[in-house]
């Protein structure tokens, strides 16, 4: 488990709102996360950070989780497994 510093609260807020005006933009990407679901941030070049948001999910096996990941080239949504972190 990691301890949420600053610069991780402060980057996961401005992910999560460049991710917000993503789905605006693009309102069928809202098909691949289903009712209920937890959304998990990762940045495909940027391991560090993802593995800290990877491990703020809880029980994931219990829960419906989609990873949100953002590269240079746009945002890919897919189902979150564990194997992926």
């Amino acid at each position: 488990m990691y301890a949420m510093t600053e610069q991780f609260v402060k980057k996961n807020l401005k992910l999560s709102l460049e991710f917000d005006k993503y789905v605006v933009e693009h309102p069928k990407a809202l098909k691949d996360i289903p009712k209920g679901a937890y959304v998990v941030i990762t940045l495909k070049d940027d391991p560090k950070y993802s593995k800290q948001s990877i491990s703020l999910i809880r029980e994931p096996k219990r829960k419906k989780v989609v990873e949100a990941q953002k590269s240079a080239s746009g945002w890919t949504i897919k189902p979150f497994t564990p194997a992926t972190a």
